[in-house]
């Protein structure tokens, strides 16, 4: 047995002994299985899927906010680590949604907010190129009127942002509801006097191809799992 395998199951059994969900507990410090998956996701580690899978199947089984949403722990900025994947299907390069039915210009902004399930759709290869290339990040604000996400993208050449129209509600308290209403890339060298090109398609043109939704399974301090409409699950520790 290896050593992985030997940490992975010490940090199990230490979780099967936190609080049951719906009891507050307060996240201060890193948990040994946040510990665990925070290794395994480390700046230029190749993680196994079901390793990873391990771990936040136990993160979500564990105690932690029993209504995510709703928890002031869920705003502020979080920085993309892991996403789950699929194989690439040729066929379908922006990938699929779970009717299988192609997405169309979805696939240019589905990386940010769901990708696909490993049973039936493929994932982007868009979004395995943003994973795995370029530093993700998260921003959500649900105080007051104004509730945003905001997903920015860095790369060599500059930023890809992608803002949306946030809403929770008591009834779906793990769920973050959101429409895509503002697209662009800051270019980092301008170009003609040009720094920011727009989204190709205005947001409004595209119906409901612009909607979608992240339910958290955990949250705690440090780190937020989340699963989009489309079924790909992310990992985000706090910036």
């Amino acid at each position: 047995r290896s050593t992985g395998d030997d940490m992975l199951l010490t940090a199990l059994a230490l979780a099967i002994r936190t609080p049951t969900r719906g009891v507050p507990v307060q996240m201060c410090a890193t948990t040994p299985l946040e510990e665990s998956l925070l290794t395994l996701l480390q700046p230029g580690s190749t993680p196994v899927q079901e390793e990873v899978a391990k771990i936040t199947t136990a993160l979500a089984a564990s105690a932690g906010q029993d209504q995510p949403a709703l928890s002031p722990l869920i705003e502020g900025e979080w920085v993309l680590l892991h996403t789950s994947k699929s194989t690439f299907d040729a066929r379908n390069p922006l990938g699929k949604r779970e009717d299988g039915t192609s997405p169309g210009l979805e696939g240019a902004f589905a990386a940010l907010s769901g990708g696909a399930q490993v049973a039936a759709p493929s994932s982007s290869p868009i979004q395995r190129a943003l994973v795995d290339a370029f530093s993700v990040t998260q921003s959500i604000t649900l105080q007051g009127s104004d509730k945003r996400v905001l997903q920015s993208v860095e790369t060599p050449l500059g930023t890809l942002r992608l803002g949306a129209r946030a809403s929770v509600s008591s009834e779906q308290p793990a769920r973050i509801s959101f429409t895509f209403d503002e697209g662009y890339f800051a270019v980092r060298a301008p170009l003609f006097g040009v720094d920011r090109l727009p989204y190709p398609v205005p947001f409004r043109l595209l119906g409901k191809e612009a909607e979608g939704y992240l339910d958290t399974v955990y949250l705690s301090e440090k780190i937020r799992i989340s699963v989009g409409n489309k079924g790909t699950q992310f990992v985000l520790r706090r910036a």
